[in-house]
């Protein structure tokens, strides 16, 4: 249970930070903000002008309404720190925190990334095996879970690298920080200077994602290598191009992964 109340401790961080960030930005859901509420509803009354969504569109998928919706799950997050996992309210606030983001990311969605679909991912399984009163056999099955999943998020995303020509070229990072959105201007200057580190880089970054599985079963001294590379990635990520929510996201798929590591060398030592 404590690698459970870890995870979540670390995730729900980064959930946090990004729900008094959209608290604090809320106008961006207004009619002409970037993620505009009216925007989405005409999508939904295309597809079907007497769907539940639509109706409940006019209620809460407006910029006040969903400014309540980010407020309470402030609280719904403070509140699973105080109330224990394992107890029928701390289940039922899980499951309270899972529903509200649901409902945000229906209108939310087109600024969603990977982060996203990692937390969600985690929240639905500390609400299906944190069931108050569930077996030993489900708990540990979801902190497996978690650990499997961020280990393929890893390779999947160095294979899919490998297979780029761009990336095997060394071109890719050097065209990221030249972007405006991404990119950082002194960043992209020192790898225009120093064209080695583009080649450094983007290699480091295709090799490590791909195998990156093995810390699953390498000694943990060794292991922790890869884990160590991950936070500094994901920490450059969030300081250079902004990718904060990913950071939170997969450092919360740590404590997983080193218990199950410890679990793997345990059964065979």
């Amino acid at each position: 249970m404590e690698t459970y109340q870890l995870i979540y401790a670390i995730m729900g961080m980064g959930i946090f930070i990004a729900a008094t960030e959209y608290v604090v930005k809320i106008q961006i859901f207004s009619k002409n903000g970037m993620l505009s509420c009216e925007l989405q509803q005409v999508n939904w009354r295309s597809k079907n002008s007497r769907s539940l969504l639509q109706k409940l569109s006019a209620i809460i998928f407006n910029e006040q309404g969903l400014k309540y919706v980010f407020i309470i799950r402030c609280i719904n997050i403070l509140l699973l720190f105080i109330f224990p996992f394992g107890t029928l309210a701390g289940w039922v606030l899980l499951y309270a925190l899972g529903l509200n983001i649901y409902i945000s990311s229906t209108i939310t969605h087109y600024g969603s990334d990977g982060s996203d679909q990692m937390s969600m991912l985690i929240i639905i399984t500390l609400i299906l095996c944190l069931i108050p009163k569930g077996n030993s056999l489900l708990v540990n099955a979801g902190v497996w879970f978690i650990a499997l999943q961020s280990c393929l998020s890893y390779a999947a995303a160095g294979i899919s690298k490998l297979a780029s020509a761009e990336w095997r070229s060394s071109k890719a990072i050097r065209s990221i920080f030249s972007t405006r959105t991404y990119g950082s201007e002194q960043v992209a200057l020192s790898l225009k200077k120093y064209p080695f580190l583009n080649v450094f880089l983007c290699w480091n970054v295709m090799i490590t994602e791909t195998l990156f599985p093995l810390c699953l079963i390498l000694p943990m001294h060794f292991a922790i290598i890869f884990l160590i590379w991950g936070f500094t990635f994901h920490l450059l990520s969030a300081i250079i191009m902004g990718l904060n929510a990913f950071f939170w996201a997969f450092m919360a798929t740590y404590p997983a992964i080193i218990y199950v590591n410890l679990q793997i060398h345990h059964s065979i030592f």
